[in-house]
């Protein structure tokens, strides 16, 4: 799977294209007070995965696609592909 890659790498090359290097940082454990936002996107991405589920059941595959995008997780390793990709690119990365 790659399609985390595309976005990155076709926002990066935009950025370069206006004339700005950019840096990407990225974030390591959240601090408490996040607590409750991370709660919160959390049911959202579940309530999305029931919705994807139904619209399957029921056949839209554009609902489907769409609750699809809404419920990504990032894994450990689309971060170590994206910081791959970026250092490959010349960005800084922290």
């Amino acid at each position: 799977m790659t399609g985390h890659l595309v976005g990155l790498f076709h926002k990066t090359i935009n950025l370069f294209e206006c004339g700005i290097k950019p840096i990407w940082v990225f974030d390591g454990k959240p601090p408490k007070q996040k607590t409750e936002e991370l709660k919160r996107r959390k049911e959202i991405k579940e309530n999305a995965e029931e919705e994807q589920k139904k619209a399957e059941e029921a056949g839209d595959m554009e609902k489907a696609k769409s609750m699809a995008g809404r419920s990504v997780r990032i894994t450990p390793d689309m971060i170590k592909d994206a910081k791959t990709l970026l250092v490959s690119m010349g960005c800084a990365i922290f």
